[in-house]
């Protein structure tokens, strides 16, 4: 067996290992970039970025050495629970005004609909500072997770606001994990199949509480409680990846085809809880799962590139019977595609496939690449909405949104596309 295909068998058998089913972390879309092309970043990680999705990636060509600072955040709302809770605030002030929509029928119907399974709010967020010098990258990383479900109390009052003292409450759980670490990317035996890894230390901040919704108690918990009770502890965490440039080993194959796999958190640190969840009948230890996934990318014109991610497992999430498995597809369109200067514009789509109903969220943005200078930004918006009565006005509300910005000064490298550290051309050079 040559290099190559030896090299080639060892993707595939990490790809199947990678594959059992597991329960993972929900994959949070970091960075414009890969956020804009659907959420697909595995195969086409470029740049101090690649410790996200691929730290494979770090030894790619087109990755100068410099730094990076991104930022970015996505809140979803799901199920029902938009509805429920307009329709209990809705039905809060019409009880207090005794307003005829004021029956227990209206009331029972709007408690029904908050507190459907899968129902909640969850939102992620995330911030890097990464400077990468050739194949090695050392960074601060931070995602921040907050989950929101709905307890609902059936148990109306009496009187004239039967809501009064009605428990329903939301439930807060999370964690703020900040990341110090350190990454390397190596080509194997110049076979066009390469690895890397993370090691990190992890700082993980978890927060619990429980919020009255439909009380008129104003001391019945608060997102400031959430992060006051708080437990800090820190644990280790590795990431592994591994990416192979088909063509470079099969020189036939079309498009520069590329795939790739990372494992994120793969020793699965597990933090520990606060004192008011334990007491709430919380975990132990809260698990920052491992999450797997895997990507492919193909380049049919020299300034056209596409790609696609899937995770491997289904990944919990902070609301109780809520799941998530994102097929992200996007694309990448190099306008001028020169070293000096280049303005991509990417667009995509995502899809959860753990959840039906969900409907698709379109995916789109921008950069603007000007010698050594690099702007960019992603946005993301669900095109399933839920219509809610404010003020006697109808609004349309998506249920997923998100955005991220990066800036970046890198050297001696551009982002335009997957050339791999052997080949004899720099992009700096030649266009891609």
């Amino acid at each position: 067996m040559t290099k190559k295909a030896l090299a080639a068998s060892l993707f595939c058998a990490a790809l199947l290992a990678a594959a059992q089913p597991a329960l993972a972390t929900p994959w949070h879309d970091f960075g414009p970039r890969a956020m804009a092309m659907g959420g697909a970043g595995v195969a086409v990680a470029q740049g101090p970025d690649a410790v996200f999705y691929n730290p494979a990636a770090l030894m790619r060509l087109d990755n100068g050495s410099g730094f990076a600072v991104t930022v970015g955040g996505r809140g979803e709302f799901t199920g029902s629970v938009l509805q429920g809770a307009n329709n209990i605030n809705a039905l809060n002030k019409a009880c207090q005004n005794s307003e005829a929509s004021c029956t227990n029928a209206n009331i029972t119907e709007a408690l029904d609909q908050l507190g459907q399974p899968g129902n909640g709010a969850q939102v992620d967020a995330g911030a890097a500072v990464t400077f990468k010098f050739k194949r090695l990258a050392f960074f601060a990383l931070n995602e921040t997770y907050i989950g929101a479900n709905p307890i609902v109390d059936r148990t109306l009052g009496v009187g004239v606001n039967q809501l009064t003292n009605n428990q329903s409450k939301l439930v807060l759980r999370g964690g703020m994990f900040t990341e110090f670490g350190v990454g390397y990317g190596h080509e194997l035996w110049n076979s066009g199949v390469s690895v890397g890894g993370n090691l990190k230390g992890i700082v993980g901040k978890i927060g619990y509480n429980q919020i009255t919704v439909a009380s008129k108690d104003s001391g019945s918990g608060s997102f400031g409680d959430f992060k006051d009770t708080a437990k800090t502890s820190i644990q280790p965490g590795v990431d592994l990846g591994i990416l192979w440039d088909v063509a470079k080993t099969y020189e036939s194959a079309p498009w520069h085809p590329t795939l790739g796999m990372v494992g994120r958190n793969i020793n699965c640190p597990k933090f520990s809880q606060p004192d008011i969840a334990k007491a709430a009948g919380e975990r132990e230890k809260f698990s920052l799962n491992g999450q797997v996934r895997a990507g492919a990318s193909l380049t049919p014109l020299n300034f056209w590139h596409l790609a696609a991610d899937l995770d491997l497992a289904e990944n919990t999430s902070y609301i109780d019977s809520y799941k998530s498995r994102y097929l992200s597809l996007g694309t990448e369109l190099n306008v001028f595609n020169r070293s000096w200067i280049n303005i991509p514009l990417r667009f995509g789509i995502q899809k959860n496939l753990s959840d039906t109903g969900s409907g698709l969220a379109w995916t789109g943005g921008v950069g603007f690449n000007l010698a050594h200078v690099m702007i960019d930004l992603g946005g993301q918006i669900s095109a399933k909405r839920t219509t809610l009565q404010s003020e006697g006005k109808n609004e349309r509300v998506p249920n997923n949104f998100a955005g991220a910005a990066r800036f970046a000064i890198l050297f001696g490298g551009s982002e335009k596309g997957p050339v791999l550290a052997t080949e004899e051309v720099a992009p700096s050079t030649k266009p891609q």
